[in-house]
């Protein structure tokens, strides 16, 4: 080190800063190339020589449910998978049925084709919406002798539809139920039959084949293989039953997507007459695996059709003022 401090490096000072340095630096960067969009999913099976049974929700009621149809089956349990989208567009359509056959357990899909005046009679076990209360509509019109009602238990209807999908002439019940009201209240269901093994006397029913099914299911390929992701309830049993069914789906999937797990693929196509693409659509119930039931709505909807006055309103609100379900959902929560 130095001994004179002068003899030490001068260290510069910086200069004093500016108006100048305080403005803004402009930078100048090449311009980025924006990605081309990734190309479209190719349609696996496009050109395939199988008919493609795909069809807009309007198109497929129009041409599978005959107006006055002598049965229909709806499908769903309480408030599960009920195929709403398909449902509205009956009430759109106006689309009259002579007998309505439920699940064990219907709910709104019966309950709102009752209150629009569209059911003759109907086969059933129960309409309700579970914790929520009675079906109002199906309370009115059975009450007011407006609908005919052939009230069968659980275990009967699961039966008889079993025996049609069977193509069997009727269906023996177990023992225990001739004990009941039902054969007396419903004598068309509970016929005393003999057993021809033992020659004891037995109750029957008989085997119920509907004209047409509307049925949910989770997904299904453009040619009618379809499988559930949650419960499928008594709806492949409809399914079976019925001369035609049409499918209402969350999603539509290619074939070789759908039969990647094939011990998922539960209903088979030949049973299919339609396929409808509906996301969404079991709204206000659930859908499993998709999403829950919008229980505000359907408390809506009982306050509403606990009268007729109501239940008119309910209609215009929701389904006559919404001629599409991409209509129909942006007038609900999921819209909102």
């Amino acid at each position: 080190m130095p001994e004179n401090p002068e003899d030490l490096p001068k260290i510069p000072q910086p200069k004093p800063l500016t108006e100048r340095d305080f403005l803004p630096v402009e930078v100048r960067v090449a311009p980025y190339p924006t990605p081309a969009p990734p190309p479209a999913p190719l349609d696996e099976d496009a050109g395939s020589p199988r008919p493609s049974k795909k069809l807009e929700l309007a198109e497929a009621i129009s041409r599978f449910v005959p107006d006055g149809v002598a049965s229909l089956a709806i499908g769903g349990m309480h408030m599960h998978n009920n195929p709403m989208a398909l449902i509205r567009e009956m009430v759109r359509q106006k689309k009259r049925i002579r007998r309505l056959i439920t699940s064990p357990a219907g709910c709104i899909n019966a309950d709102l084709l009752i209150g629009a005046g569209l059911v003759d009679e109907i086969v059933t076990s129960y309409v309700g919406f579970e914790h929520l209360g009675l079906a109002p509509a199906y309370r009115r019109f059975s009450q007011e002798g407006r609908l005919r009602v052939l009230e069968v238990d659980e275990l009967t209807l699961v039966l008889a539809l079993r025996a049609g999908a069977s193509n069997q002439p009727f269906a023996p019940l177990p023992p225990g139920l001739e004990l009941s009201d039902l054969p007396r209240a419903n004598p068309e269901f509970y016929q005393a039959v003999t057993d021809p093994f033992s020659g004891r006397t037995v109750l029957a029913a008989p085997a119920l084949r509907p004209q047409v099914a509307l049925v949910y299911a989770s997904q299904a390929d453009r040619f009618g293989n379809a499988l559930y992701k949650g419960s499928a309830f008594l709806d492949r049993e409809l399914i079976m039953a019925s001369q035609t069914a049409v499918l209402q789906v969350e999603q539509v999937v290619s074939n070789s997507q759908l039969t990647a797990n094939p011990l998922l693929v539960t209903v088979p196509s030949f049973y299919v007459g339609a396929v409808v693409s509906a996301p969404f659509s079991c709204h206000p119930t659930a859908s499993h695996r998709f999403y829950h039931y919008d229980e505000e709505h359907l408390k809506e909807y009982l306050r509403l059709a606990a009268t007729e006055q109501g239940f008119a309103e309910y209609l215009e609100k929701y389904i006559l003022n919404n001629p599409t379900e991409k209509d129909y959902l942006s007038s609900t929560s999921i819209g909102a």
